[in-house]
């Protein structure tokens, strides 16, 4: 037994907000821009707990309300996706008491069921919870999770509740996340498992008129369509501290400035090397292999930066020079090609030089990257 939605011609609508919108694929959209978006770094996710499980493990801060939600459906913890997962009584109020209707298939579950006998004896045991053997779909292993008597800390009391449950879930890599058509359907680290707490009445269950009972005899089951998220994505994220620089120096000029200046680059450290090291800063693990550094390499990296030559009489740095660029795997290496003219160097030696040493600063005021997700 199964619960549909009638067909209907009004508007769909987002659970959050009350819009109303003509197809689903638009409610999606607008879910992701308004009230699935990460406050930091504006990256777009799927559902509430999708976004509060981004937040928290990309960035490190903990977001427990959905934006811009109306009061009572700020919760983080409700499962929605367009218009699946919002409960029946937000449904019938939106569009009328006859908006769910119950409705039979008269064919099995096709990946597991289990048979109860006895129920009548089930019901009256000490027995709140029943867990099914694993059962494998979609690359996944699942269990059902039966109450006879329903799970009263979610109003299942005086009804049979029945759960989809994820399990092994301990061999499933950081942050996994998939979607299960199968009412309630969404999974994640957080959430192992969905279903309906009030899936069947006691009293419907025992009325021999219904026939949910055959010789005291009663069969549960489970039909999962795993759907399989393949997107893409991208994170900026600031680095909290600068990698390590090397400094490069032309002292008669680079081919551009040959014979006329002084010319300083900064020359970032690897991007495999400070990949590595800002995943094991941040997320607790390093990359160990060249394999798993291609498919979470760095994109790009922004960085300011400030440059300046030492007065070695007055022990101040002078002449600064600022820059700021976008580094990439092709262009690693920035900097300024008339740092100092070598006019000025010969014409003030005792400024700059100190037993025939030349003193040079960079300073990296901002480091911003971009990896892929």
């Amino acid at each position: 037994m199964g619960m549909e939605k009638k067909k209907r011609a009004a508007k769909v609508f987002c659970y959050y907000c009350e819009m109303e919108f003509e197809d689903e694929k638009i409610l999606v959209q607008h879910q992701e821009a308004k009230h699935f978006k990460c406050h930091v770094c504006n990256q777009k996710l799927s559902t509430a707990s999708g976004m509060a499980i981004h937040v928290l493990q990309v960035h490190e801060e903990a977001v427990s309300k959905v934006p811009n939600a109306i009061p009572g459906r700020e919760s983080t913890e409700i499962e929605i996706f367009g218009m699946q997962g919002i409960p029946d009584d937000i449904l019938a109020a939106h569009y009328g008491e006859q908006a769910i209707s119950r409705t039979l298939r008269y064919f099995p579950p096709a990946d597991y069921f289990f048979k109860v006998e006895s129920v009548s004896v089930l019901l009256n045991t000490r027995i709140e919870k029943y867990e099914s053997g694993s059962f494998e779909v979609g690359g996944y292993k699942w269990r059902l999770c039966l109450y006879p008597n329903g799970i009263n800390k979610s109003e299942g009391k005086g009804h049979v509740s029945l759960y989809l449950e994820i399990s092994d879930t301990e061999n499933l890599p950081l942050g996994w996340e998939l979607y299960a058509d199968s009412k309630a359907s969404h999974f994640n680290v957080i959430k192992t498992r969905c279903g309906i707490a009030q899936f069947l009445s006691l009293d419907e269950l025992k009325d021999p008129c219904n026939g949910y009972l055959m010789d005291d005899c009663c069969i549960f089951g489970a039909e999962v369509f795993v759907i399989k998220y393949s997107g893409k994505g991208e994170c900026l994220s600031v680095i909290k501290d600068p990698a390590d620089e090397k400094l490069i120096l032309y002292p008669r000029g680079n081919q551009k400035a040959k014979n006329k200046s002084l010319s300083l680059f900064l020359e970032l450290a690897s991007f495999e090397t400070l990949y590595q090291r800002k995943l094991y800063d941040g997320f607790g693990s390093s990359i160990k292999d060249q394999k798993s550094f291609e498919t979470l390499h760095l994109r790009k990296l922004y960085a300011e930066f400030e440059s300046s030559i030492k007065d070695q009489k007055s022990s101040a740095y002078i002449k600064p020079s600022h820059a700021h660029i976008w580094f990439s795997d092709s262009n690693d290496v920035w900097g300024f090609p008339n740092f100092i003219s070598l006019s000025d160097l010969h014409d003030k030696p005792d400024d700059f030089l100190l037993n025939d040493t030349l003193i040079v600063q960079a300073k990296i005021t901002l480091m911003i990257y971009s990896k892929n997700i």
